[in-house]
């Protein structure tokens, strides 16, 4: 199985008894904002190209391309630790570049999970930001 976690922790002047309640629900809007966003890129990178990282027949000879298998199988979760997974596939960690197999071979993976893991952490601040303003201009 193939995880993308995300997850915030809650500190500073604003945690107070009675903002709990709205810190939680910041928190929520936060990461759900944030497992859409992920969810969305990697249903972009798990396209066919030239838009996408996957085959298509036109540029195969073979008749091994993609079928979308894989990109069905990412699905986000909102009530666990590892918000967007990637399930029923067992040749995702191969996909992804983290299984046995990519050492024997040439294929070294699409690091999907990976990259978009990294593209998260570029919007994780402006996401915050935008949400942490609103909070702030409600309790004001």
């Amino acid at each position: 199985m193939v995880t993308l976690r995300v997850g915030i922790d809650l500190s500073g002047p604003l945690l107070t008894k009675n903002n709990i309640p709205g810190l939680q629900r910041l928190r929520d809007q936060i990461v759900t904002e944030l497992i859409n966003k992920g969810d969305k890129r990697l249903a972009d990178l798990h396209r066919p190209k030239p838009a996408g990282v996957f085959l298509t027949l036109a540029e195969t000879s073979r008749k091994k391309y993609s079928k979308g298998n894989f990109a069905k199988s990412v699905n986000p979760d909102f009530s666990g630790a590892s918000p967007i997974i990637a399930t029923n596939s067992i040749y995702g960690p191969w996909l992804e570049g983290d299984s046995a197999r990519n050492a024997t071979t040439r294929f070294k993976g699409y690091q999907t999970f990976r990259k978009t893991g990294q593209w998260l952490q570029k919007e994780a601040g402006p996401v915050t930001t935008k949400h942490v303003n609103a909070f702030i201009r409600s309790i004001s």
